[in-house]
């Protein structure tokens, strides 16, 4: 693939139609393709403009990097070791606002001139976040341990404190399609309504919201967690202009980005153990691992790809992925992907929990225990299995019989040699 070639929105179009064309024609679509060969690194966002994709790069030698020849790529940044958390292209006036920093003295929001390729400060705000323009403007927001804020810009050019948010760590922020805002900040999710606000405390820390328009009406949901037993993915409910309560979703450790793809929620983690799901939006969903032959250890944000076919890209730490050919095709029919019943009685646990299973067919089936390193820990089950359900107890023990410690632990379930279902249960002693 020569992706990495690309100059401008229609190069992208063109060549990636002419690929997916190659690949239709020789019955060889692969489900995953990594996009822009010199792009090795970390991408925490990634946004469409006037002059083709931009690409945050975070860490020492990162900024804002676009591809401006023929593979080229040039990175744009304050210093060499100030890397780009956020970006928003303003294309009418030819410009990208930039969020800058992790905790420096340079941190803080920066507009970036297309044509004189140079930086101007607009002002230091430490910790950024997020980058977002919405119908409403531009929305910044920024913080760490309770101190910072929101601001607001309606085209760009003057950039004021929301009073409401000082002194909040401002994660997140959503608008659905009543033009009704909603912002996250620390653990608390908000409901923007004429100028005041209802808010809802969550389980932990939100680190992202999304909107998913279906079928009618707006369904919110939220990435909240940071490491701990109570990370999971929530619907928010609201009515009336008011929160009403959170809807469980899944249990997934450290989800940090929510998207779409077909009729389910693309979930991204920063985890080495496991990262990218495909998600059931519903209560208690079902939950499939994918991508694990990416070899991963954290995705960090989502866009489409402008092609004519169900795809997203996906921002990981060591490139871009475009997603493809998820659900199979037979005489035309979509087979969409398969799910398997997993779960854990009772959870928390002491000293044993008993982890239930049920497949379709009969299967060769793995059965393992990992720790939050993604180390195996033990494994619980490998053999045949008839079709049906099945009943697993774990002892809290490793493969030599002894006793772990308190904590997470995962339990991840093969099918034929693939992951089909992985989940989490806490040991308590």
């Amino acid at each position: 693939m020569l992706l990495n070639e690309l100059l401008s929105k229609k190069r992208v179009v063109l060549i990636v139609i002419l690929c997916l064309f190659v690949s239709i024609l020789f019955s060889q679509i692969r489900d995953w393709e990594q996009l822009f060969q010199a792009i090795d690194r970390p991408v925490v966002d990634m946004k469409d403009s006037s002059i083709g994709l931009l690409f945050a790069l975070p860490g020492n030698g990162g900024g804002l990097a676009y591809f401006t020849e023929q593979d080229s790529l040039n990175i744009y940044s304050i210093a060499t070791n100030l890397g780009a958390v956020s970006i928003v292209p303003d294309d009418v006036n030819n410009r990208i606002f930039c969020a800058f920093g992790c905790g420096s003295y340079s941190d803080g929001l920066y507009e970036f001139d297309v044509t004189t390729q140079e930086f101007e400060l607009i002002d230091w705000y430490f910790y950024p976040h997020f980058l977002k323009k919405l119908s409403s403007g531009f929305y910044y927001g920024y913080g760490y341990n309770m101190d910072g804020g929101l601001l607001h810009s309606a085209n760009g050019e003057e950039w004021t404190e929301i009073d409401f948010f000082n002194n909040k760590d401002v994660t997140d922020i959503e608008e659905n399609g009543d033009g009704k805002l909603f912002i996250s900040a620390g653990n608390e999710i908000y409901l923007e309504n004429e100028g005041s606000y209802t808010f809802l405390t969550t389980p932990s820390l939100i680190k992202d919201i999304y909107v998913r328009d279906y079928p009618n009406d707006d369904e919110i949901y939220i990435a909240s967690g940071g490491g701990s037993y109570s990370d999971a993915i929530y619907r928010v409910e609201y009515e009336n202009n008011e929160i009403t309560g959170l809807t469980y979703i899944c249990g997934l450790f450290q989800p940090n980005k929510i998207y779409e793809y077909e009729n389910y929620l693309v979930v991204g983690c920063i985890d080495y153990f496991s990262n990218l799901f495909l998600v059931e939006p519903e209560e208690n969903g079902q939950v499939q691992e994918i991508g694990e032959e990416l070899g991963i250890e954290g995705a960090y944000c989502f866009d489409l790809a402008p092609i004519n076919t169900p795809n997203f890209m996906v921002g990981t730490d060591i490139g871009v992925f475009l997603a493809t050919n998820l659900t199979s095709t037979d005489d035309q029919q979509i087979e969409t992907v398969s799910f398997v019943d997993l779960s854990n009685y009772p959870n928390p646990f002491n000293p044993s929990t008993t982890i239930n299973f049920s497949i379709k067919n009969d299967s060769n089936v793995e059965l393992s225990i990992y720790n939050l390193k993604g180390q195996k820990i033990k494994t619980l089950a490998h053999n045949d299995f008839t079709k049906g359900p099945h009943s697993i107890v774990w002892n809290g023990d490793d493969e030599s019989g002894k006793s772990v410690s308190s904590g997470i632990y995962y339990y991840k379930l093969k099918i034929n040699g693939k992951t089909e279902a992985v989940k989490k249960c806490l040991l308590l002693k």
